[in-house]
């Protein structure tokens, strides 16, 4: 008798425990199949337009002592979600070092990535670094420029043209750092310097 009922309590578990893993088991297919609904019913829209705009705006850009080290200011800034990037009309970077003079970079249009560390200028860009103790007025002219904010450096493939005071040099392709003042001019070099007083 006791067999009897050890083969009957074990059967009796067996079922149960089937139609637990029955149970379980079309728990999981029918929330497969709503999630499956759901997603056909509510299609998934990706955005090509920007999803906001900011008018007359200015980015500052902190160190860690809290102090400006640069700022992006612009008449329009729109931003596009797909990849997190933004677009400026007429913008202004102003790198503001405090070993060197502010640098102040203008274009007609920019093109930033997800955190600014890639400034990406088009068209009529011009770069001024003020006069000061060690050196004269900087102006640079050209058509395209990327700037590193983070690094100071600066690079175009691009015609450039640069006048300090009274000297001027032109060429193809550039790289500058401001933070060490180098500067590389990659081809078709030309320049005009003037005779320093005393020579």
């Amino acid at each position: 008798m006791s067999d009897a009922r050890t083969t009957s309590y074990r059967i009796r578990m067996i079922v149960a425990l089937a139609i637990a893993i029955l149970l379980a088991l079309a728990s999981f297919w029918l929330l497969d199949v709503m999630r499956r609904s759901t997603d056909d019913a509510l299609p998934s829209v990706k955005r090509s337009d920007p999803d906001y705009y900011v008018d007359s705006f200015r980015v500052l850009r902190l160190d860690q002592r809290g102090k400006t080290r640069y700022r992006i200011d612009g008449e329009r800034l729109t931003h596009n979600p797909q990849d997190d990037s933004h677009d400026i009309l007429q913008p202004r970077l102003i790198s503001l070092s405090d070993n060197q003079p502010p640098l102040t970079i203008r274009a007609e249009r920019a093109h930033g990535n997800r955190d600014n560390s890639q400034v990406h200028l088009y068209d009529k860009v011009e770069m001024d670094r003020p006069a000061f103790a060690t050196g004269a007025h900087l102006h640079m002219q050209t058509e395209y420029l990327l700037v590193l904010p983070d690094d100071e450096i600066m690079k175009t493939h691009l015609p450039v043209t640069l006048v300090s005071g009274t000297d001027t040099l032109t060429g193809t392709g550039m790289v500058a750092n401001n933070a060490t003042r180098t500067l590389h001019l990659a081809s078709r070099v030309r320049g005009r310097l003037a005779p320093r007083p005393g020579s």
